[in-house]
C-alpha cells in the first residue's frame, strides 16, 4: 500500500479533479483548481510527475499533450488516511505507549456518536460517488 497519509491537499486536489472527470490534462486540471486555489500550471504539472513516480497516476500522450489517469481509488485513498488519523488520534492496542492526540478524557458524551455519524455520510457519499 502506498503511503497516502503523506499526500498534501494540493495533491488530493490534483486527484480530486481525476476521479471526477477520469482523466485530464495539466491545463484541464490547472483550470479546476485555479477557480479554488492560487497555483501555477508549472506545479500541477511538477506534482502529477511527483504522484506518478509513485504509482498513483500516469499519463498517455494525445498529440503534444499528456493526459493524466489516477491509478488508485477514491476511496481506498479515504480508507488509508482515515485509518492513519484515526490511529494518531486514539491509542492502538499495538502501540499502547505511544501519545495520542486525544486522551480519553478529551472524549465528551456524544462525540462518539457525532464520528459515527460523519463516518457514515463519508461512507453514503463515497458509494454515490463510486
Amino acid at each position: 500500500m502506498s503511503d497516502y497519509h503523506e499526500l498534501t491537499d494540493l495533491h488530493l486536489a490534483i486527484l480530486g479533479v481525476l476521479w471526477e472527470r477520469r482523466d485530464a490534462t495539466v491545463a484541464d486540471i490547472h483550470h479546476v483548481l485555479g477557480r479554488r486555489m492560487a497555483v501555477s500550471r508549472k506545479t500541477v504539472a511538477t506534482l502529477l510527475s511527483r504522484l506518478e513516480q509513485r504509482g498513483l497516476v500516469r499519463h498517455r500522450t494525445e498529440g503534444n499533450e499528456s493526459v493524466f489517469t489516477a491509478t488508485v481509488r477514491r476511496r481506498t485513498v479515504l480508507i488509508s488516511r482515515m485509518a492513519a488519523m484515526l490511529g494518531a488520534m486514539f491509542e492502538s492496542s499495538e502501540q499502547p505507549a505511544v501519545p495520542h492526540a486525544v486522551d480519553r478524557q478529551d472524549v465528551r458524551p456524544g462525540d462518539v456518536a457525532r464520528l459515527r455519524l460523519l463516518l457514515r455520510k463519508a461512507e453514503r457519499d463515497l458509494r454515490r460517488r463510486s
